[in-house]
């Protein structure tokens, strides 16, 4: 990763980060807290947490040498996010079953896995 900053952020400043991000100043958020079962950040708005995190903390989540997928460790059909929307009926997931396509799986990002990936 490309960094702007010439110190590491302390998994503090990257809790204080998502809490301002979030909004969310009743919830107790560790290196555990999930960002979107725990706080509910999700969709367009993981994206731009991101976004935003790049532009904090200096740095790039792909770069010539890695990938988005490879910086955070996914597979090939998993994501960080759900989708936003309401899918009630399951007509996406029916759909996607005819197709045979591939499940995708939300490998639901942690604060604490954000931080070592800033750090990285």
């Amino acid at each position: 990763m490309n960094r702007k900053m010439s110190v590491e952020p302390t998994l503090q400043q990257v809790i204080d980060f998502v809490r301002e991000f979030s909004g969310d100043v009743k919830s107790v958020i560790t290196e555990h807290t999930r960002l979107e079962a725990d706080l509910g950040i999700t969709g367009d708005d993981g994206v731009e947490l991101l976004e935003e995190a790049e532009k904090q903390f200096g740095v790039s989540f792909v770069t010539e040498e890695r990938s988005f997928k490879e910086t955070f460790g996914l597979g090939e059909n998993e994501y960080l996010f759900n989708a936003e929307g309401l899918d009630l009926l399951g007509v996406r997931r029916l759909v996607g079953w005819i197709r045979k396509e591939p499940r995708y799986v939300v490998r639901d990002l942690t604060v604490g896995k954000l931080w070592r990936v800033l750090r990285e």
